[in-house]
């Protein structure tokens, strides 16, 4: 009976060891489960020789991570690294010069969102972005009797003189709403001429609000511009 017992108490033991362990590892997994998101916008636009972009730290990220670091590199081996700390992150800031348009990945670093004993708390999550440059229009519209006129101005940046430039040869959609309702509807399509510039006439016979789009290329991003009402 002694042996049985003492047998018993050895097993229990044994169990006791077991469900410790378990239970240790388990909080580990916990601990290291949690993720941490770096909220990088997913469309950049450059419009300056310089440009900074606010990145804030998502809402997943625990509060014991005390510092995180991701990496973006471009497709021609250019490399931004943006370190975040004590749940804050200094932004991103973007060359021209440096940073061709594209999709780009922001990779957080393997060793992963460290707490204050320089353990790891947290996975950082990619964030996945697209950098293209930035447009700009304008529309005036005049209106006479029945009669009313547009004219449009596009602009886009260029990394060469690192300014907005006249947008030639560009299509774009003119729209309108009508008052009292919620939808846009196209009106024309009109094409800028060698100074960027566009115009449109026509005879709707009453107010409306319009606006024209401006559509993305494949290193320019898309552009509405301000509403007016004629």
């Amino acid at each position: 009976m002694k042996l049985y017992k003492a047998a018993l108490t050895a097993i229990a033991l044994l169990a006791s060891g077991l469900v410790v362990t378990q239970s240790a590892q388990a909080t580990t997994e916990r601990v290291t489960a949690a993720t941490c998101s770096f909220k990088v916008p997913p469309k950049l636009a450059m419009k300056a020789a310089y440009n900074h972009y606010e990145v804030p730290l998502g809402t997943d990220c625990p509060s014991t991570m005390v510092g995180g670091a991701w990496t973006a590199t471009w497709k021609n081996g250019f490399t931004e690294s943006v370190l975040c700390q004590q749940g804050t992150c200094p932004g991103v800031t973007l060359q021209t010069k440096y940073v061709p348009v594209g999709k780009v990945a922001w990779v957080g670093d393997a060793e992963g969102g460290l707490g204050a004993d320089g353990q790891k708390v947290a996975t950082l999550l990619p964030a996945y972005t697209e950098v293209r440059f930035a447009s700009s229009a304008s529309v005036n519209a005049g209106r006479k009797g029945t009669r009313t006129a547009f004219l449009t101005t596009v602009w886009y940046f260029s990394p060469k003189t690192n300014t907005y430039v006249r947008w030639a040869g560009r299509r774009l959609l003119l729209q309108y709403q009508e008052i009292g309702t919620s939808t846009w509807k196209g009106l024309a399509y009109v094409t800028t001429n060698a100074s960027g510039q566009a115009s449109y006439t026509y005879y709707p016979g009453r107010t409306r609000r319009y606006r024209v789009y401006v559509p993305a290329s494949t290193s320019v991003w898309d552009f509405y511009t301000p509403t007016i009402s004629r």
